[in-house]
């Protein structure tokens, strides 16, 4: 008996020694994921946290402000993750938890701290480095002028979402010119819709001549939109300033004025009131010119229009005489005026804004 019971006895000994020996196991640690940090890019933004060892991985959420409404965004092994396709200027909320994954069973950390992401705004594109002038501005207005139809969808690319071939290409399309030349006096763009390569729509028109003084290449991001947008879009560039329609006082050389179903651009205004214009409106790129501000028709603008559009596009003009636009235009269009200061992609060394539309044109055809 007594050897029996040493027997147990050191059996019961060196199991709780071996007991004993054995490395307990760690109790899991909710404590939260610490140290957030990020780097932003335009549109992007890596977070960064302090790691932990012994964890599958961490969940990162988009929160508010207070970090509910949570919504998982990535899940991520390292301690950092990249989050892409955010907008410039907006501020975003993130928090991160931790997770251990065993079998079936996965057990998570408490959240971090909300981390506040507030993206940097869209840069004015090469801002402080002028890219072209007023007056270069209006004379490549001038160059599909008198020999480039309207034609519904001119301009835009086939998908119909921004802007085709021709818009984003530098210099007058050979195309243009050729369909002109086979129109008659009783054009009727209703005919032609779509046929995007042979004209211009308004936006179209718009959109080739801002690509063509920001650009030397063809083939890059082009600028043709809805007509309405491209006023405020312009300015939210940083390119100027922009204007409701109802606060709008005066006219000035290369005002873009916009509005639903169309856009044009000034050449400039004259002693009147009236105001000489480009755009591209059935039947095609013209100069025109609006009534005076008290509604005369026969205003100074219309006839400088006239004068100009029967000297230098006589071809033109025998087909379309009329370079007259309704008064809708003096009251019904936004307004995006150039910076010309030299902070950003304009510059005015002609002095252009300081000159009426009978000076410009004098300068412009000289």
């Amino acid at each position: 008996m007594n050897r029996g019971k040493k027997l147990r006895a050191g059996m019961v000994l060196l199991l709780l020694i071996f007991c004993f020996a054995m490395p307990a196991q760690a109790a899991f640690s909710k404590k939260a994921p610490s140290g957030l940090k990020a780097k932003k890019k335009e549109t992007s933004v890596t977070i960064s946290w302090t790691g932990r060892k012994g964890l599958t991985g961490y969940q990162v959420y988009q929160t508010n402000s207070s970090g509910g409404n949570k919504k998982k965004v990535k899940t991520v092994k390292a301690a950092s993750v990249t989050i892409k396709k955010l907008k410039p200027g907006k501020t975003y909320y993130y928090r991160v938890r931790g997770y251990l994954k065993k079998k079936s069973k996965t057990k998570y950390t408490n959240f971090s701290k909300v981390l506040k992401v507030k993206m940097p705004a869209k840069k004015a594109e090469t801002a402080g480095t002028p890219k072209s002038t007023l007056k270069k501005l209006l004379q490549t207005g001038l160059q599909p002028a008198g020999s480039t139809m309207y034609v519904w969808g001119g301009g835009w690319n086939k998908a119909d979402t921004g802007a085709g071939t021709a818009a984003r290409t530098i210099g007058v399309s050979p195309k243009w010119k050729k369909f002109f030349n086979k129109q008659t006096s009783a054009y009727d763009y209703r005919t032609t819709r779509y046929q995007i390569e042979n004209g211009l729509d308004c936006s179209g028109y718009i959109g080739w001549c801002i690509y063509n003084i920001m650009n030397t290449e063809s083939g890059k991001k082009g600028y043709v939109m809805l007509a309405q947008n491209m006023a405020k879009n312009f300015a939210k560039r940083g390119w100027g300033s922009y204007r409701s329609a109802d606060s709008v006082r005066n006219y000035r050389a290369g005002d873009i004025m916009s509005s639903s179903g169309h856009v044009w651009m000034v050449v400039g205004q004259c002693n009147d009131g009236s105001v000489v214009l480009l755009h591209s409106s059935p039947p095609g790129v013209q100069l025109a010119g609006t009534p005076t501000p008290s509604g005369k028709t026969n205003s100074r603008a219309v006839k400088l229009a006239a004068t100009y559009m029967k000297k230098y596009f006589p071809k033109w003009y025998r087909k379309y005489p009329d370079c007259s636009v309704s008064y809708q235009y003096l009251t019904q269009y936004a307004q995006m005026r150039w910076d010309v200061s030299g902070k950003s992609v304009m510059s005015d060394p002609e002095g252009y804004r300081n000159k009426n539309a009978n000076q410009i044109l004098k300068d412009l055809f000289s």
